[in-house]
């Protein structure tokens, strides 16, 4: 049963009580809490009595998959989850509880569940009125930026079990530049106060008061520990480092109450310091804990990979002198261009040479960068796909709006509903024409436009009204098309909700043969993703203060274009193939629990290894738990930013079994030279491989 477990894994698994695992990435540990469960569910415990509290919710599977492949399962009354969808499931079951004293005015009232999409939405309200009042002036953020951070804060804040008055008073007291700086916090406090109470009068949960209703009122209810107690007798919670405040103070009280509780650490963890997590105030599990294990052997980095990570730290974190002698033997090899499209090709050729000539599969390669912005990912895409390099990109799109088959539903939508006061313009018409009908070039796309399209009003005009010359050029075939897209819009435009209105758009009409003579696919997905999302946003509308058809259907448009409505965009194109080469983020890849043989770090002489998030309005990290609440200086700035490229190097390189390639260009998107910090600390391996080779 423990076939291949080291010593310290088997002691893991049959011990009782508490117990604490403690360990870089890659040494075991999530492997052993996974066989602590198998151990469990062998001698007869009840899957209905353990809780696996999981960092991401995409781990999920690799969990099910150990259960799975042991020939246990299924065991469908076991629970795998994260704390978020834990507490928003628990605030949702005792809602009677917990809703009057939480501050809900109608208490009686079932909660309307706002995902963070619908929220930005009701902020959006919020703040535009106050952007046009002027506040925000002499802030250098976009609207939407500003939606996102007032967000933060109230997340931030309850994350951290504060209250948002404790979270603006936080950045205010630790704020040590411009004062100006304090009149916008100030400002910041009238939205979330807006926004607090708004949620409040008609029972609303966005994240912030899940986890503060959760964390303050049915955490703290005897009831509620009543029912767990009597639930869960064996916890298990896997990169405790990741867990907010809330979380933790959560696992901390589950401890006492059930039969055994094991929680698993990553040293040099922590990489949703951004999103709330604090691994300093979670390292307290050790001393909670009555047996406490260190997971020191790793079964995936070699010693070469540690001794280039140990480098990164030496080079970055002051009196650090780790051992590095071998560090230059985990540098693979060095890929060099002078723009970013000479790397990418440069680097296409040694990806296929590695798989076509030295064996390895696709899968067993991972492309990282620190962004992926929109050029460099169709660079890299098109050269791979060139080189026909099987390739499976982990973020396809960040945002809905990019993709023009979106704008160009949203087009048709806007022109059928004059009433909403949406006015595309020629531009979005004549796109919306090309990418509608088959055979309707850019050229009489724009023809077509100029004669037809009256802005004004804004509408179609029958094609009847356009000068014969143009007629004759864009030809009778598809100013039939035309007009009939322009009859099917006055006719269905104010018939039936918008959802369904889009829906036939797409069914009944733009995927006949007579506009697309083959299977949109693309077309396919967007119309699917712009249902679903307009179905959520319809169906909250009233509850978020949207009352008239009208007012529904601009807020669902504007939002889209803001950036504001971005959840689950759509799969376009051909599928990812799992099997492929991983095209990734560094935070993704870390979060992802991927291992693979070959790393290759795209641009690794950007700055934006070592960048932190331009967020003036939230700093996460002075409402950490463990923040000791000094001012928050340029020493503490760039103090952080070491110590989190230390943790991105150290969580790479425990992620890697063979060695890294380095690809950079030596101008960034701009035309400035890049020499970032990460490409700085690599000098001596760098050096040592151009002098080598």
């Amino acid at each position: 049963m423990f076939m291949n477990l080291k010593p310290i894994q088997k002691q893991v698994i049959e011990a009782n009580e508490t117990i604490f695992l403690i360990g870089p990435a890659g040494t075991g540990k999530t492997t052993t809490l996974q066989h602590r469960l198998l151990h469990l569910l062998r001698n007869g415990e009840p899957a209905y009595t353990i809780l696996v509290l999981i960092a991401e919710a995409t781990h999920e599977s690799k969990w099910l998959n150990t259960i799975h492949n042991s020939g246990l399962g299924p065991y469908a009354n076991l629970k795998i989850t994260t704390y978020n969808q834990m507490a928003l499931e628990m605030v949702q079951l005792f809602w009677p509880l917990v809703a009057r004293p939480a501050g809900f005015i109608s208490p009686y009232r079932p909660p309307t569940i706002l995902g963070y999409d619908l929220a930005q939405i009701l902020m959006w309200r919020i703040v535009s009125k106050m952007i046009e009042a002027g506040t925000f002036a002499t802030l250098r953020s976009r609207p939407q930026e500003i939606v996102t951070q007032l967000l933060d804060i109230l997340n931030g804040a309850a994350l951290n079990r504060m209250t948002p008055e404790q979270a603006i008073e936080r950045q205010k007291l630790t704020w040590a530049g411009e004062p100006e700086q304090i009149r916008h916090l100030d400002d910041a406090y009238l939205a979330i106060t807006s926004f607090r109470k708004f949620c409040l009068e008609n029972s609303l949960l966005d994240l912030s008061l899940v986890i503060s209703v959760f964390d303050r009122q049915l955490v703290e209810h005897p009831e509620f520990h009543r029912y767990f107690k009597e639930r869960y007798r064996h916890l298990l919670v896997d990169n405790i480092e990741e867990g907010t405040a809330a979380a933790q103070n959560f696992v901390q009280k589950l401890m006492g109450s059930t039969v055994s509780a094991a929680i698993a650490y990553d040293e040099g963890g922590g990489y949703k310091r951004f999103m709330a997590a604090d691994p300093n105030a979670a390292i307290k599990f050790r001393k909670l804990s009555r047996h406490v294990f260190e997971f020191h052997q790793s079964f995936v980095a070699s010693e070469p990979l540690q001794h280039l990570a140990n480098l990164v730290e030496n080079q970055l974190m002051v009196g650090r002198k780790l051992p590095t002698a071998q560090a230059e033997k985990a540098i693979l090899g060095i890929v060099n261009g002078r723009y970013r499209r000479e790397m990418v090709t440069n680097l296409t050729p040694i990806l296929h040479e590695l798989i076509h000539k030295k064996g390895y599969h696709p899968s067993d390669i991972a492309i990282i960068t620190p962004y992926l912005d929109g050029a460099l990912r169709y660079t890299l895409i098109q050269s791979l796909r060139e080189a026909n390099l099987p390739n499976h990109l982990t973020r396809r799109r960040s945002s809905p709006r990019d993709e023009p088959r979106v704008r160009a539903w949203l087009t048709w939508l806007a022109l059928a509903h004059p009433d909403w006061g949406i006015k595309p313009s020629p531009y979005d018409i004549a796109e919306a024409l090309t990418l509608s009908i088959h055979g309707m070039d850019p050229v009489r796309a724009a023809l077509t436009t100029q004669a037809l399209y009256d802005k004004e009003i804004p509408r179609l005009l029958p094609t009847e009204t356009a000068p014969e010359f143009i007629r004759e050029r864009i030809g009778n075939t598809l100013l039939t098309l035309v007009d009939e897209l322009r009859e099917w819009l006055e006719t269905h435009g104010n018939v039936t909700e918008f959802d369904r209105f889009l829906h036939a758009l797409f069914t009944y009409l733009l995927s006949q043969p007579r506009f697309q003579p083959e299977p949109d696919i693309v077309g396919a997905a967007v119309c699917r993703w712009l249902v679903d999302t307009a179905t959520r946003v319809r169906q909250a509308a009233p509850a978020l203060g949207f009352k008239t058809p009208a007012e529904i259907g601009h807020i669902f448009i504007e939002s889209i274009y803001q950036g504001l409505v971005s959840a689950r965009p759509p799969e376009l194109g051909a599928p990812p193939d799992p099997e492929g080469i991983m095209v990734t983020t560094m935070y993704n890849f870390l979060l992802s629990e991927r291992v693979v043989k070959i790393q290759v770090w795209l641009e690794t002489a950007a700055t934006g290894w070592w960048d932190l998030l331009k967020r003036p309005l939230s700093n996460a990290f002075v409402l950490a738990q463990s923040w000791e609440g000094n001012k928050w200086t340029m020493e503490d700035d760039f103090k952080i930013r070491n110590e989190l490229l230390v943790n991105i190097i150290r969580g790479l390189t425990s992620r890697c079994e063979e060695g890294i390639i380095l690809a950079t260009s030596d101008l960034d998107r701009r035309g400035l030279r890049q020499e970032g910090r990460l490409w700085q600390a690599l000098q001596p391996v760098i050096r040592h491989h151009t002098q080598a080779h």
